[in-house]
């Protein structure tokens, strides 16, 4: 008897090595927007988030809507197109990410009473939602932070790409970006500075409430005079902080399929890792056409080197005499919040964990490993 329970016991811990582990393991933050077809401000609950979502439109008095994921929203994307030929296609998923829930971001026309296939008009969008301190205490010197989500453009009228930041305070409203409420920190990437980059991908940070990027870009139409510190949001600006094809990665607006081909944004924050004890940021993004992997991920930055803080050059104008090297330099103990802005989108599937693939699962779920224990057979 005791043979036969060694040996099961032998088996058990067999098949439990080799059976894969469980789904998301280090995942800490997952937001779905599994809310139903409905509004955004006031709903929460989601993995690693405390509070519920504070959102805004500057174009429509309710805010975000949630819409049901597999489902068109009805924006059409050309203003004279007829129903149905002209429809934005993002419907929240991709072929090779994993998906549920809904999406969010830029209201329907239905939602606004007006007919389906109608053209879109909300306009600069902004929602930011706490997170856990638990999450907030991850971000720890030495330590990797991975961050993730999907999205597209909603309209064909002044869109832009969605900002992700971690933070001490939201994104202020109305600004696609460009400003941190109360002189916040934070720390992120994709779009801005306003009519410029709106469009492109590219790690940003802010410093207390400024924001930074990449120097070298063009001022006042002059390539490499930029210093990488934009001014505070200017309705209209076009030459403050404008980036180069070599420094940015390019939203992909439309596929095959038509207007609002899905993006998926990836970002990698090492905290208190570069030379001097700065934080580094890296962020790339990936179509529903590549293979996802941290391989591919490491062969972009290798492509566009300043798609890293790691290699970015000095400041060209040391504005900022404490930080010369225009670095993030931050105290992340201090991110509790989670910001989202820019003009006219949809996003999706928020995800912060430690590993690469933590923030990339795959397609469809891998199983949960399972074990059966025999009653009376097992000590």
């Amino acid at each position: 008897m005791k043979r036969r329970a060694g040996l099961l016991k032998a088996l058990v811990m067999i098949v439990a090595a080799v059976l894969p582990m469980p789904l998301w393991a280090a995942l800490l933050v997952h937001e779905p927007f599994d809310y139903g077809d409905g509004w955004l401000t006031g709903k929460g609950g989601a993995k690693g988030t405390v509070g519920t979502w504070v959102s805004s439109d500057t174009g429509w008095g309710d805010g975000w809507r949630v819409h049901p994921e597999g489902e068109l929203t009805g924006v059409a994307v050309h203003t004279n197109a007829p129903p149905e030929s002209g429809l934005n296609r993002f419907t929240g998923t991709a072929s090779n990410l994993w998906t549920s829930g809904g999406f969010v971001g830029m209201v329907g026309p239905e939602d606004r009473g007006l007919p389906y296939g109608t053209d879109g008009g909300t306009g600069n969008l902004d929602a930011h939602i706490g997170l856990a301190s638990s999450v907030t205490a991850s971000f720890r010197f030495g330590t990797t932070t991975w961050f993730s989500y999907l999205a597209a453009h909603a309209w064909d009228r002044n869109q832009g790409s969605p900002v992700f930041m971690i933070g001490s305070d939201p994104i202020t409203p109305g600004s696609r970006g460009l400003s941190m409420q109360n002189e916040g920190n934070g720390i992120g990437g994709v779009g801005g500075p306003p009519r410029s980059n709106l469009y492109d991908v590219y790690p940003h940070y802010f410093s207390s409430g400024v924001h930074h990027q990449t120097p070298g870009g063009y001022l006042a139409g002059v390539l490499g005079d930029h210093d990488g510190i934009v001014p505070r949001f200017a309705s209209g600006a076009t030459s403050d902080g404008v980036l180069g094809p070599a420094d940015v990665m390019t939203w992909a607006v439309t596929n095959t399929a038509g207007f609002g081909a899905p993006n998926i944004v990836v970002g990698k924050i090492e905290w208190d890792a570069d030379t001097n004890g700065e934080d580094i940021i890296t962020v790339v993004r990936f179509l529903e056409t590549n293979v996802l992997s941290e391989a591919a991920f490491d062969a972009l930055v290798v492509a566009q080197p300043t798609l890293s803080s790691k290699n970015w050059p000095n400041a060209v104008i040391p504005a900022d005499p404490l930080n010369p090297a225009n670095k993030p330099d931050l105290d992340q103990s201090q991110f509790d919040t989670l910001s989202l802005s820019s003009l006219k989108f949809f996003i999706d599937e928020l995800r912060i964990g430690t590993t690469f693939g933590d923030v990339t699962p795959a397609s469809a779920p891998i199983p949960q490993p399972t074990v059966y224990i025999i009653r009376g057979i097992l000590p």
